[in-house]
């Protein structure tokens, strides 16, 4: 069953005119063609900017736009994608230093670790650091590894934002049963930097077999270990999907994945099968082809007994890239995004996967400190303590 015959999944007509162009733009940018670059851009050069910010999208566009199509366009909208390129230019050499930095420091101290996404992503998928939006920089240790490379960090000038309390024994322990990751920041180099001990999404692969799996890559003359090419173009579609895919870069990046003559699409697909996250790529496929104009290989196909349950998805994405800040946060979307987590997972076991850290939620353990003894009690208090915060969110 072919993509093709799935209809009305998504409206762009209910789009924005400033998104509805910002999408013919990616359009041109991918090579699927548009015949728009002659007409008035129907946002002004300041609602570009927002655009590209909440999209993420401007160094893409300024750097494979087409040059007729970029000359077309009034000045003012021309530097502000320069100046988004030229911003993160700046940032992706900052962060691939930072990457260096850190890889030498984890190396020195012996902990082993792997380099998800980030620069190495980016000179992979996009030919060059700088065409792809620079984030934060994760990084995939084993979980017996995350003390050490905690020490690593802090040592290196890095803050633990997330959690940015220190954590009981008993809290450690559940911290990375519920989670997935620490948050730090260095306030200094202006970088973000994840420790991740999972994959979210792809919690069947051990740690072991993570690390294990890993292959060794150059960047300026350090050895980084980076994932298997298959494994990491397959988290690209769970990463976009668990987040609904509500900036346009993470669909980019598997638009460009899709038109990549050498991916074994066979091969991918059957480790999705086997992590059960098929949703995930049927769902970007058919977002980066109703958008982007992107065909579907042929190997990924929809069984029938699915076809029905994609449509909504696709919808529900949609209607995500569309919000504002402002409506992701009212207290209705926690709700909403909780009922299309557990559609986008499959089986019993996943979505419980989903439910767990809302019973436990760690931000809880700092809204009232228990003893480890009575750590049990968190889980009941939890929906009382989630009001709480939120109230206090309300409030401050």
């Amino acid at each position: 069953m072919s993509f093709r015959r799935i209809q009305h999944d998504v409206d762009t007509g209910s789009a924005t005119p400033g998104l509805r162009w910002l999408i013919a733009l990616l359009q041109n940018a991918l090579g699927a063609g548009t015949d728009d670059g002659g007409k008035s851009p129907p946002i002004d050069a300041n609602s570009l900017a927002d655009l590209l910010r909440r999209h993420r999208v401007g160094p893409f566009l300024s750097r494979r736009l087409d040059g007729d199509f970029l000359a077309s366009l009034p000045p003012t909208h021309q530097a502000v994608l320069r100046d988004a390129d030229q911003r993160n230019a700046t940032l992706s050499l900052t962060r691939s230093a930072e990457l260096v930095r850190i890889a030498r420091r984890l190396n020195e101290a012996r902990v082993q670790f792997v380099s998800v996404k980030g620069p190495l992503l980016a000179r992979t998928l996009y030919g060059e650091v700088g065409a792809r939006h620079s984030g934060d920089l994760d990084l995939l240790v084993h979980p017996g590894a995350v003390p050490a490379a905690d020490r690593v960090l802090r040592a290196a000038g890095y803050r633990r934002s997330q959690p940015s309390f220190e954590l009981t024994p008993r809290q450690w322990t559940a911290f990375q049963q519920l989670k997935h990751e620490f948050e730090y920041l260095n306030k200094s180099a202006s970088v973000r930097l994840e420790i991740e001990w999972r994959l979210s999404g792809l919690n069947q692969m051990s740690p072991d077999e993570l690390v294990s799996s890993a292959s060794a890559t150059q960047l300026a003359g350090t050895t980084i270990a980076r994932l298997p090419e298959t494994l990491e173009f397959l988290y690209l579609f769970v990463h976009g999907a668990g987040h609904a895919w509500f900036r346009l870069f993470w669909l980019v990046d598997v638009s460009l994945l899709l038109q990549r003559p050498d991916m074994d699409w066979p091969a991918l697909m059957q480790l999705a099968r086997t992590h059960g996250v098929e949703t995930c790529v049927w769902q970007g496929a058919l977002l980066a082809e109703r958008l982007f104009g992107i065909p579907t290989p042929a190997a990924i196909g929809i069984p029938i007994e699915e076809v029905d349950g994609i449509p909504r998805l696709t919808r529900e994405a949609w209607r995500m890239i569309q919000s504002s800040d402002a409506e992701r946060d009212r207290v209705i979307e926690v709700f909403r995004q909780l009922a299309y987590q557990m559609r986008l997972r499959k089986g019993w076991k996943k979505r419980a996967a989903v439910l767990r850290p809302l019973l436990g939620m760690p931000e809880n353990w700092r809204v009232l400190s228990l003893p480890d003894s009575c750590f049990a009690l968190y889980t009941p208090l939890a929906p009382a303590l989630w009001a709480w915060r939120r109230l206090g969110r309300r409030t401050s």
